[in-house]
């Protein structure tokens, strides 16, 4: 008997769950007519989006505008539904979002207004995400691939200073974890691989701000390792006076080590 309880309590179970499948089904249907019915105003709830856009209440933004992707397919107000959805997910941090719908826009829409910016913010995504200089700078070397492709295809566009500030930050990030890796071979005094990082800073990143410091650094490690003549070379056409304090001193410092290891 117990064993015929559960049977037809599964059954109902199925039965009540077939049927809500069967109810919401028929909800879609009948609510895709709604815009042709005039009982579903696109343009009004896109405003009505905008408007907890305005009131930062993004969670139900997202909820309205994901409506209006049902309801209102093929209407010209689309571009602008994706790009409030992107800047909604944005504004709350939701990264992975936001960059799918910003894709989803100028994939959709090659011809809307929007589509410059949705580059441009695809690119300072990935570079939001990134990460400090002491780690992986997968996202980093995405986000300088991304901005240097708007810059390509916007040229003067709104977001092309910013996309070449950001590029430029991005490329001292780069340098400055190979910086860092010379400082610490460095502190091992392990000076072969303290140079090696030190010239990898100046072959890869020669733009950087820590380029100065890289050269200065190769020449105090070819000091040490009693390679003079290298170690003036690379200080001989370093005008010092355009330096800050501590890397003037630095570099005199090495020129006058190179002046008393060659005993002259």
């Amino acid at each position: 008997m117990h064993i015929i309880n559960r049977k037809i309590k599964t059954i109902a179970a199925v039965a009540a769950v077939a049927a809500l499948s069967l109810a919401a089904s028929c909800s879609d249907v009948s609510s895709k007519k709604l815009v042709k019915k005039g009982l579903y105003n696109c343009s009004e709830r896109l405003r009505a989006a905008a408007g907890r856009m305005e009131k930062k209440n993004y969670a139900d933004a997202v909820r309205i505008l994901e409506d209006i992707k049902f309801q209102c397919g093929g209407s010209p107000v689309m571009d602008s539904v994706y790009y409030y959805a992107a800047l909604s997910q944005l504004r709350q941090k939701q990264y992975d979002e936001a960059r799918a719908e910003f894709e989803a826009l100028y994939g959709e829409f090659p011809r809307s207004p929007f589509v410059d910016e949705a580059h441009f913010r695809v690119a300072h995504i990935r570079y939001l995400r990134s990460l400090p200089s002491f780690r992986d700078q997968t996202e980093t070397k995405e986000a300088m691939r991304l901005f240097n492709d708007y810059v390509d295809l916007y040229p003067n566009g709104a977001y092309a200073d910013s996309a070449r500030a950001l590029y430029a930050q991005s490329l001292n990030k780069l340098a400055e974890k190979e910086l860092n890796n010379a400082l610490f071979y460095r502190k091992q005094k392990e000076h072969n691989a303290a140079l090696i990082y030190y010239r990898a800073v100046l072959s890869e990143y020669p733009e950087s701000k820590f380029a100065a410091e890289a050269v200065v650094g190769m020449a105090e490690m070819l000091v040490v390792l009693q390679r003079d003549s290298e170690a003036a070379e690379e200080v001989g056409e370093l005008d010092a006076a355009a330096f800050d304090d501590g890397l003037r001193a630095r570099i005199e410092a090495v020129r006058r080590k190179v002046v008393i290891n060659n005993g002259s």
